[in-house]
């Protein structure tokens, strides 16, 4: 959403309000996201000075994600809340810049949504199943140099 400086000092503070956002473009060729649904937003907007705002988000999207070890198309749910500080003064560290006299969330959200996204995702059955094969081949085999060390544990 974008908002002018201007309507932000008329809004009664603090302010909130929903949106629904395609954010299908700007997350096409990242990494390993194939597609994405549309993104819910729930954003309360605080006053923390003279041009300075608090947003807070709370953030849902439906990813698909490639499968890290099979390469399988797996649905993974992003639910998070963030909360960014916008700001005209430069002055202050980590914060979005109000680009001239608009305050625009979007690029909020997107950063939000790439920093919860998993690195590496894969289904959950198929690194159940490759754990039990590595317990159970490490029992069956004991290197014959260790052998004789396992009667002091």
């Amino acid at each position: 959403m974008r908002f002018t400086l201007a309507q932000l000092r008329k809004f009664s503070m603090p302010y909130s309000f929903d949106e629904s956002l395609d954010l299908s473009e700007e997350l096409d060729g990242h990494e390993d996201i194939i597609s994405t649904g549309p993104c819910h937003v729930h954003t309360v907007i605080k006053e923390r000075g003279i041009d300075t705002y608090l947003c807070i988000f709370n953030i849902s999207i439906n990813l698909t994600l490639e499968d890290s070890v099979s390469l399988e198309e797996i649905p993974y749910l992003i639910e998070t809340t963030a909360e960014e500080i916008f700001s005209t003064s430069d002055e202050i560290e980590d914060v979005f810049l109000i680009d001239g006299q608009t305050l625009d969330t979007k690029e909020a959200i997107l950063t939000n949504i790439l920093i919860a996204k998993p690195m590496s995702f894969t289904n959950e059955e198929f690194e159940s199943d490759i754990e039990e094969e590595s317990n159970d081949s490490e029992d069956e085999y004991i290197n014959p140099a260790f052998a004789s060390l396992k009667d002091l544990l």
